[in-house]
């Protein structure tokens, strides 16, 4: 047996005195106590703590050495840490608050970026429409203030906005300087259609239902949930929106995330680990790109859009697994797309990619943030339109609600088995503080609109997107002589405008040819009661 007096000494005298101490203490009695004995074992304990110190230098100066350095160094960090971490709070006056309030209000935001020069050498800051700013919306339209003044179109006639346009004139040109009165141009505020919004329906913007909805919801739940999902974050109105979402998409279940980014990047780390495969179109957006990263799963990207490209890519692999001798259940392997792609307004052929998966026996993840509540004959999404089915043909699909359903918050939907995988493995349910209960509401009350009301919410966008699309098309080709291209689906409610590639278009500058369009849009849209259609 191991005599611990000998390994380390000092220690064992210290612990042994320190008992016997202690000892000492337990047979004592309370009325036996002399404050004489007290003051004897504090005046002797000095000399016992340094004798037993001075052993250990004599026997282990190493330990004393190494013991020393972390006493000084916490001593250092407790009295020399720097005080700069302690903020002080400094507050602005109130005449300092109404200068900047009045700056941003009358001079517009400052740009994000520096001015690009034309190959002209003219200055994109001569051109008379530089700054655009949201200042009001209202409904389907947007009030935009150009030049950073505020000053009312010139279609609308009412007293009362002439008389704030002219008081806000002569406030501004007392805080400018004469010169720069001179490069002013005239300020202009515009009625115009958003067109510059992910809401196609009108859910947020033009249907009083949703707001009275959160309205109520706020009233009755407050604004927070004050926790994740799994925790105490969970209201009765995030467990109705997952009902309804999957009662009308035709599924199993669904789960609510907290915002629409996070579902899609917590639902394919959720799934895809390190040594699983994924294939994902080289057009999808970032939120997907970051959910494969996140997963640490091998990636290979094809060609957007291109079925012949994917065709190849799964050939190749599954040539390389013949020669390995890997079975074909021996990782798992996933497609990612988008339905609708937000980055080109291209439409995903869900049956050509569909046919593949089955081929290769891939799983598909399909995102429909931008389809669902735009494609298909119940606005269902883009899987509706080519009439495939969820939980066969698409095993886990994904739908943000910041889009159509204009609320916040994302869905994605499967059997229970996606579901329930999700409560535990999805990061952004687990970890994320769960949406606010008036954005729940306001979503089940957009889905019941969608659901009830298609021929006022759905159709009309429909016909209002291929409308558009066959105008601007026409347009580009009559009177821009095809410098300027639709790129986007005709059945697409993004709509890009691309200038062409061809041999006019080298030289030209694309920024200042852009702006020119929006400058030809602001003067001479088509006007109708003060607001430009």
């Amino acid at each position: 047996m191991v005599d611990p007096s000998r390994i380390m000494p000092n220690i064992y005298f210290l612990g042994f005195k320190s008992g016997q101490a202690l000892q000492y203490l337990s047979t004592v009695s309370v009325s036996s106590f002399d404050l004489d004995q007290v003051l004897h074992v504090i005046y002797e304990f000095p000399a016992l703590y340094g004798n037993w110190w001075l052993n250990l230098v004599n026997n282990d100066p190493i330990h004393v050495l190494v013991e020393t350095t972390l006493v000084v160094s916490i001593l250092y960090i407790l009295f020399n840490r720097s005080k700069d971490w302690k903020e002080t709070e400094e507050f602005l006056s109130e005449k300092e608050e109404q200068e900047l309030v009045t700056e941003w209000k009358y001079h517009g935001r400052a740009p994000l970026t520096p001015a690009s020069p034309s190959s002209s050498n003219e200055s994109a800051d001569d051109l008379p429409y530089k700054d655009v700013v949201v200042h009001k919306m209202h409904g389907p339209y947007i009030d935009v203030c150009v030049n950073g003044g505020l000053v009312l179109p010139t279609t609308t006639t009412s007293p009362a906005r002439n008389t704030l346009a002219k008081t806000i004139a002569k406030a501004s040109k007392k805080q400018q300087t004469k010169e720069q009165q001179q490069l002013q141009t005239t300020p202009q505020v515009f009625t115009v259609l958003n067109f510059a919004t992910y809401d196609y329906l009108g859910m947020s913007s033009n249907q009083p239902t949703v707001r009275q909805a959160a309205d109520e919801a706020l009233n009755v739940y407050g604004c927070g949930s004050c926790g994740p999902r799994g925790f105490y974050g969970t209201i009765d109105v995030h467990l109705k929106l997952e009902q309804e979402f999957a009662k009308f998409l035709k599924v199993d279940g669904a789960i609510l995330y907290s915002d629409g980014a996070s579902t899609c990047s917590s639902t394919i780390a959720a799934f895809a680990k390190r040594g699983d495969l994924i294939v994902a179109d080289e057009g999808i957006y970032e939120p997907l790109k970051t959910g494969i990263g996140l997963s640490r799963a091998h990636v290979k990207f094809f060609k957007h859009n291109d079925m012949d490209d994917l065709r190849k890519l799964l050939t190749k692999i599954q040539a390389q697994d013949r020669k390995v001798k890997r079975p074909i259940n021996a990782q798992r392997r996933f497609l990612v797309v988008e339905g609708l792609y937000k980055h080109t307004g291209t439409i995903v052929p869900l049956k050509e990619l569909v046919q593949l998966k089955h081929e290769f026996s891939y799983r598909l993840i399909l995102d429909e943030s931008n389809s669902f509540g735009s494609l298909g004959k119940t606005g269902r999404g883009v899987h509706e339109l080519y009439d495939c089915k969820l939980m066969h043909d698409v095993e886990i699909t994904t739908i943000a609600l910041e889009n159509s359903m204009g609320a916040i918050g994302g869905i994605t939907v499967g059997t229970d088995e996606v579901v329930e995988h999700q409560r535990l493995s999805g990061s952004g349910y687990c970890f994320s503080a769960s949406s606010p209960p008036f954005t729940a509401a306001a979503a089940i009350q957009s889905l019941q609109l969608l659901k009830d009301s298609s021929e006022t919410t759905l159709v009309p966008l429909q016909d209002n997107v291929a409308y558009l699309h066959h105008k601007l098309t026409q347009l580009c080709h009559a009177q821009l002589e095809d410098v300027l291209i639709v790129t986007s689906a005709p059945l697409s409610p993004i709509f890009f405008l691309q200038v062409a590639d061809i041999p006019e278009t080298r030289d030209l500058d694309e920024l200042l040819f852009l702006r020119e369009v929006v400058q030809e849009c602001l003067l001479h849209g088509n006007y109708k009661n003060g607001m430009a259609c």
